[in-house]
């Protein structure tokens, strides 16, 4: 099982606020790191968000970076 990543992204199309996750488990059929997305239009919940992540034990960072 790998680490619990958590990217942020602002302004993309129409989305203000953009969460990207990746539980260290789920993978593409290619073994890449599959990241879910998250679409907020309040930052006071997106930001909520971020906090709970990170008491999950999420780590900011992308599959680069990690």
């Amino acid at each position: 099982m790998g680490k619990k990543l958590y990217n942020t992204m602002m302004n993309v199309g129409k989305a203000k606020y953009v969460l990207s996750t990746h539980d260290g488990v789920q993978t593409h059929n290619d073994g890449s790191k599959f990241f879910g997305i998250e679409i907020f239009k309040n930052k006071v919940k997106f930001n909520k968000r971020q906090v709970d992540l990170i008491n999950e034990g999420y780590v900011y960072g992308n599959s680069q970076t990690v």
